[in-house]
């Protein structure tokens, strides 16, 4: 049993070791667009398959160690159908069997022939295993999905019905339950064929082999080598996750902007102080000059396109943009919405960007305590040349407005 048994491991496990240096090789991508583990649920109708495989087998009951190994191998076949749900988890029916030979003393009830010098008789059971299983492709479920991956490792978990086809002489029972265990190398030949390399294990009741002489349970382990045919439709198609924050680029381009408007209003504030410091010219008719406004310390409240809903990670800038009201309760400040020009309507956008600086200006108010009568809302509609890339101009301004008189 220990010679066969390392036999059977060892053309099991040889596939996993070419495989660990392949995997080595793959590289992963990380990035949320392209979730490797991220999948469309398929239909019920996708992801169907067949298979079919034959090979070798070889029984362990009460009295088949005493025997030759090599006289216990006996050729098995196999034929399945099945479903995969998800890259990593599915369901399968199949049957395998044939034939189990074995060895007995002559207290079974499937012994043929003459014993031999050491008192014991071959023994032949012809039976089939019908049974369900359910399959995890350990590579997928690790390594993420691919379509194209050569190789897959695929253990399984099944249960089933056992029946035996001979008449045996001290009444045991045909028709039992078995568990089956299992593992299938599965190598990718084209979009529709596998080739597979499959070891599995039937454990059954002690009287199988129709003796009952203390072994817990008897057991057949089988090779197996086949094919699997993939009916259409095959394969995942990926999920695409969108993201709704800004990339540490996008920002950059954003500080770079307000930057430049800060630096414009410094420049303003300047000649105001300029022209303050001038002396007044006597003339004899009063003239009441202009009114003009410059705008500084502009703050953005960015949105996600089409949404006027301000996110939790902006709650905290206008936190900050009450605080700066509330301490310059002499100045009047301006909430200017904006849309992307790209997408959407004109009257969408415009319709979309007073809902913006409506929501700005309701936060502000309702729930930071801001004075109405310091702001003011204008909606500017869709734009496409204030920031680069024109995601950017999904934004309110909030700027307050200096008076000074030419």
């Amino acid at each position: 049993m220990k010679k066969g048994t390392l036999i059977i491991m060892a053309l099991l496990f040889m596939p996993l070791l070419s495989h660990g240096q392949n995997s080595q090789e793959e590289k992963v991508d990380n990035s949320i667009e392209n979730d490797k583990y991220r999948v469309i649920t398929n239909k019920f109708w996708d992801n169907w398959f067949i298979t079919a495989g034959a090979g070798a087998q070889v029984m362990f009951g009460d009295d088949d160690e005493k025997g030759k190994f090599g006289k216990r191998i006996s050729p098995a076949i196999n034929v399945g159908v099945g479903k995969w749900f998800t890259p990593g988890l599915g369901l399968r029916l199949q049957y395998n069997g044939l034939n189990a030979k074995g060895f007995s003393y002559g207290n079974g009830g499937y012994i043929k022939g003459t014993p031999d010098s050491k008192g014991l008789y071959k023994e032949k059971i012809n039976y089939m295993n019908l049974h369900g299983d359910i399959m995890f492709n350990l590579t997928n479920m690790f390594c993420g999905y691919k379509e194209d991956r050569v190789y897959n490792a695929i253990p399984y978990l099944g249960f089933g019905l056992v029946h035996r086809y001979n008449e045996d002489v001290y009444g045991f029972k045909k028709l039992f339950f078995g568990l089956n265990l299992g593992y299938i190398n599965k190598f990718r030949l084209s979009k529709a064929w596998d080739f597979n390399l499959e070891a599995s294990a039937l454990m059954m009741r002690d009287d199988f082999d129709s003796k009952t002489e203390g072994k817990k349970m008897d057991a057949v382990i089988s090779v197996t080598a086949g094919f699997t045919y993939r009916f259409k439709q095959r394969g995942f198609k990926k999920a695409i996750v969108k993201t709704t924050g800004l990339s540490s680029e996008e920002m950059d381009a954003i500080r770079n902007k307000l930057n430049e408007q800060i630096a414009r209003n410094k420049e303003l504030e300047a000649e105001l102080a300029k022209e303050k410091n001038k002396k007044p010219e006597i003339v004899k008719e009063e003239v009441i000059k202009p009114v003009q406004v410059a705008s500084s310390s502009p703050r953005a409240i960015f949105f996600t396109i089409n949404e006027y809903s301000i996110s939790p990670r902006e709650k905290v800038n206008i936190e900050y943009i009450a605080e700066q009201i509330k301490s310059n309760p002499d100045k009047q400040f301006t909430i200017t919405g904006y849309a992307d020009n790209s997408t959407g309507s004109a009257s969408f956008n415009q319709e979309l960007t007073q809902k913006r600086a409506e929501s700005v200006y309701n936060m502000l108010v309702n729930d930071y305590g801001v004075d109405a009568k310091q702001l003011k809302i204008e909606a500017k509609g869709g734009v496409s040349s204030m920031f680069e890339p024109s995601s950017l101009n999904r934004v309110v301004i909030v700027e307050y407005n200096i008076i000074f008189v030419n």
